[in-house]
This record gives structure tokens, C-alpha cells and sequence, in this order.
């Protein structure tokens, strides 16, 4: 985490500050030597916010200094601000902490409760305050806190302390005692005609002590022990492991495909299937689990399926390929079933077709593009022969039934026989489908809906859209039964007489002494 950046002076902006003003007072107090800043605004309009924000970020950069958002992740995510700091209230601090990752702050208040403080710290707060530790002008009916929970604190929790509340340089000694150094004094209230500060903010920085890491050695081979404690390693598997894998998978997700146009992770797209008369069209076609991002295009991700999303949703193709080839820090080109990726400038084959560049700029990003004579998918292949009775978007609709990708929403009558207008028997029903480029994505949606009373739309008008940043961060991860996903993330083993007698017979093909193989 980002622990170890919490160091120096910190400051906490003031409600409703002028902008102008408030911006100079925060240069000031960075060329004091001032090293992180907390910009705390509940009042000012959105545009107003991100503007001051991105300027304090900007101000931030220059003097090498750390910004904070408070209680606000989406506006901290779009001024590429170090982190967050959340009340009691303000959030879910452990989807905070999925949606953050590891390298971006999160702090998080809990006042006088050390039970909260512990939550926050299992939960991966980098910093917890207290306060008020005396009586505070800024809040006078906050609860006070007792001196010696920083003591408590430093010895049992791994997060820092701050102390926050009421504190002068007369009775700050026993804080100090305490393991806490003073690091800010901010104005929070000032008097509109006067111009006088009315209350004063004072916070103070409790460190903790270093970690200890004991090596126990001579132990018997089925043993692993961590100082005192041995634990009996031929036990089965700890099921938590899964869930934090689920968890990283879903917070890699969420950063890779965040629609950053209307702020949304997790979405879907709509998808139908007809139950004809003389046909079933709603069906599960188990190739589909075959069709993930390594298998198409030999690497990336096997948990998602981006190749099956609909055409007019190419963006789910693109964000993921743009994770894969950018991030890896992959240049070159690789051509599958006529498909072209071409990353970093590198030349495309003659006569091919431009999809998608990522980048206005030649020789930057990467480049889809493909040969009209030879785009044979795989997936058309299962398509082609679905469609003697049912059409395509059905025979794909099958295969993301097959992957475990689509929650049903409801049928309705779409075709019956009438006689003198009335309907008199059904002869064709259609079921409304919402599908996701994960299974993830959708046990995330299908358990994350019910907790904050999110609902599917009705089967002719389905709301497949995703979920807000601020939405996602009351969803409570830990509430949620994801063992079906789990099933997905067990290995299967390769077969180890298949991979020798399989190098053996390229053995005569090599280049002897050369390192090529045909």
C-alpha cells in the first residue's frame, strides 16, 4: 500500500474557500514544506470542484507533494489525484480499496470508535484519524477521544494515526507522548466580513512502529511456521484466497473497462432469443467458454470474452486489447483468422483494412485491421450453422450462455394468432437478456443490484447499464457468493507426457545451436 508516503506536514482546505485564495494559501503552505493536501469542498458545485481540484493537482506536482480527495473517488479519479479520504459515511472503504489499488492513498475517519478502526485498517486504510481529541469550535458535538487509544493504536493497528480536533500547543504534550507530532493547523471557518479565522483545524500525525519479520528454521517438510505460530500445511486450501483473487479480477476489470464517458463499471449490453414454434432459439452453446481473450487471440486475460460482445459495442474489444498490448509493453504485430494488431508503427499487411487506431499519432498505440478475403472467426463458424433456423444474434446469444455471461431477465408473447384481433394462442415467446464480457461482471451485477435496489428494467426494455462509481462503493463485496466464479479460477494441470512427446517431434525441426524451431 501506500503507507510509506505518509510523511511531513499535512493540510486540510477550508469549506467554500475563494478559489483564487485558497489556491494561494495551499502554495504557501507547500513552500513551507507542507507534503500532503487534503481538498475538502461539500458545497461548490461539481464543475467548480474538479476545476480547484485539478488545479490543486497541478500545484501539487510542481513542489512534489501528495493530493487527497475527500469523499469523493470519482472526482479523484478524473484529476488523477494520490487517493481518498472517506468518513463513517461516505463509503465502502473495501470496494474503495479494490477501485484504488494499491499505490493510491485511502484514509478514513473513525472519530472515537476503535472497533471502526480496526475494520478500516483490515479493510486497507492507509491512515486512520481520531478526533476530536478536545473540544473542537468545527465540530463541538463530535465525541472525544482519549489520549492513550493512540498509544493502543500504535501497537495494534499496521495503519498511521492522525489526531485531529481541538488541538493548541499547550495541550498537545500528551499526544506527543502519545507517538503523535503536530502536522497541520487549517483554518476551517472564517468570518465573511471580517475576514477573521473563527475555527481552526489542527491535525497531528501518530506513527507506527516498524514491522518485525521472523525466519523459523528446521522445520519438518509438511510445516511453515511464522515466528511462535506453525501452521499444518497439508490442510486444505484457505477459501479466502479465492475470494481475494475474485476481488483483484474485479478491481482489474473495473479499471480496464470503465466507461469514462458516463462514469460506469460492470455494464452489459441487451440481447433476446425467440422459443418459435417449432424451435427453441434460447439455447447454450458450451463453445462459448472456448472463446475467452487467450484463446482468440493467444493471450490475455481466459476470464473474459470481449470477441462475443456485440458489434455495435466494439468498445469492450478495444479497452481490453489496448490493457493487454500497451500495458505488457508488447511492439510488433500478430495476425489471427485475418485480424491484424499492430502496436507501436509496425506495418500491416498489404490490403488490409483500418478498424480502430487508438492514437491520432503515427507510430503510437496500436492498430486493428483485418483482410476482408480471410476474417473466418471462429465464433461465425457456430454461427453459420445456427442460422438454417435461428438468426445471429441468437447463435451468439447462445455462446455467451455457454461462457456463464448473460442473467435472464423475463419472456413475453412476441408473436401469436389472432382471431378478430384478439390473441388466441401464442406460437413464438422472447426472453430479454442482459450479457457481460465476464462472468464476474455478471455475479457482480446480479448480487449488486439486489443490495442497492438496482433493478433489470422488464424483458422488452432491459437496463443492462453498469454501476456508478458511487454505487459501487456501497456495495459490499464481502456479502456476496462468488463461488461460481471460484470454479473458474482452479488450474487445470497440463499434461506432462503430452508436453514431452509434443517438444520431442520438433526436435528434428530446430535450427541445431540456433534457438528456431518451426
Amino acid at each position: 500500500m501506500a503507507r510509506n508516503k505518509l510523511r511531513g506536514l499535512y493540510a486540510i482546505t477550508p469549506e467554500a474557500a475563494d478559489g483564487a485564495g485558497l489556491l494561494a494559501d495551499v502554495a504557501a503552505a507547500l513552500a513551507g514544506g507542507c507534503r500532503l493536501v487534503q481538498y475538502r469542498d461539500k458545497q461548490s458545485a461539481m464543475p467548480e470542484r474538479a476545476a480547484r481540484a485539478r488545479a490543486l493537482r497541478e500545484l501539487t506536482r510542481r513542489f512534489g507533494a501528495t493530493l487527497l480527495i475527500n469523499d469523493d473517488l470519482a472526482l479523484a479519479f478524473l484529476v488523477k489525484a494520490n487517493g481518498v479520504h472517506l468518513g463513517a459515511d461516505d463509503g465502502n472503504l473495501i470496494a474503495a480499496r479494490a477501485m484504488l489499488g494499491p499505490d493510491r492513498i485511502l484514509g478514513a475517519s473513525c472519530y472515537a470508535d476503535f472497533a471502526a478502526a480496526q475494520a478500516a485498517d483490515a479493510a486497507g486504510a492507509d491512515y486512520i484519524a481520531f478526533g476530536a481529541v478536545y473540544p473542537s469550535p468545527t465540530k463541538p458535538t463530535a465525541p472525544t477521544v482519549a489520549v492513550d487509544l493512540f498509544s493502543r493504536a500504535k501497537t495494534t493497528l499496521t495503519a498511521a494515526t492522525c489526531a485531529i480536533g481541538g488541538i493548541t500547543l499547550a495541550n498537545s504534550p500528551p499526544l506527543i507522548a502519545a507517538g503523535c507530532t503536530p502536522v497541520s493547523s487549517t483554518c476551517s471557518r472564517t468570518n465573511p466580513v471580517t475576514g477573521v479565522c473563527e475555527a481552526y483545524q489542527d491535525q497531528y500525525s501518530c506513527t507506527v512502529p516498524n514491522e518485525t519479520v521472523t525466519q523459523a528454521t528446521n522445520c519438518p517438510a509438511n510445516v511453515f511456521c511464522l515466528g511462535t505460530s506453525c501452521f499444518n500445511t497439508a490442510y486444505t486450501n484457505d477459501a479466502d484466497f479465492a475470494r481475494s483473487m475474485s476481488l483483484m479480477e474485479a478491481a482489474r476489470e473495473a479499471g480496464v473497462y470503465l466507461d469514462t464517458t458516463n462514469m460506469q463499471v460492470f455494464k452489459g449490453e441487451a440481447n433476446r432469443c425467440r422459443d418459435k414454434l417449432l424451435k427453441n432459439c434460447c439455447y447454450s452453446d458450451g463453445a462459448g467458454r472456448g472463446m475467452t481473450n487467450q484463446s482468440v487471440f493467444g493471450a490475455g486475460s481466459r476470464l473474459v470474452y470481449d470477441i462475443l460482445m456485440n458489434s455495435e459495442n466494439r468498445q469492450f474489444v478495444y479497452q481490453g486489447l489496448s490493457a493487454l498490448l500497451t500495458g505488457a509493453g508488447f511492439s510488433g504485430s500478430f495476425t489471427s483468422y485475418g485480424v491484424t494488431i499492430a502496436v507501436n508503427g509496425t506495418a500491416l499487411p498489404a490490403g488490409s483494412t483500418v478498424l480502430y487506431s487508438s492514437s491520432t499519432v503515427a507510430g503510437e498505440g496500436f492498430v486493428v485491421a483485418f483482410d476482408p478475403w480471410t476474417l473466418v472467426i471462429a465464433a461465425i463458424i457456430y454461427i453459420v450453422l445456427s442460422l438454417t433456423s435461428c438468426n445471429e444474434n441468437e447463435a451468439v446469444l447462445a455462446l455467451k450462455e455457454g461462457a456463464g455471461l448473460c442473467h435472464s431477465i423475463g419472456s413475453y408473447c412476441s408473436s401469436c394468432i389472432r382471431i378478430l384481433g384478439s390473441c388466441v394462442s401464442c406460437i413464438e415467446h422472447t426472453t430479454g437478456k442482459c450479457c457481460f464480457n465476464s462472468m464476474l461482471a455478471r455475479i457482480v451485477n446480479e448480487q449488486g443490484r439486489a443490495q442497492i435496489g438496482k433493478g433489470w428494467g422488464g424483458a422488452q426494455s432491459a437496463d443492462c447499464s453498469g454501476f456508478t462509481v458511487a454505487q459501487l462503493q456501497t456495495l459490499n463485496f464481502a456479502a456476496m457468493d462468488l463461488s461460481e466464479f471460484y470454479a473458474s479460477l482452479v488450474p487445470t494441470l497440463p499434461n506432462v507426457n503430452a508436453l514431452q512427446a509434443g517438444s520431442a517431434s520438433r526436435v528434428p525441426t530446430c535450427y541445431y545451436g540456433q534457438g528456431k524451431c518451426q
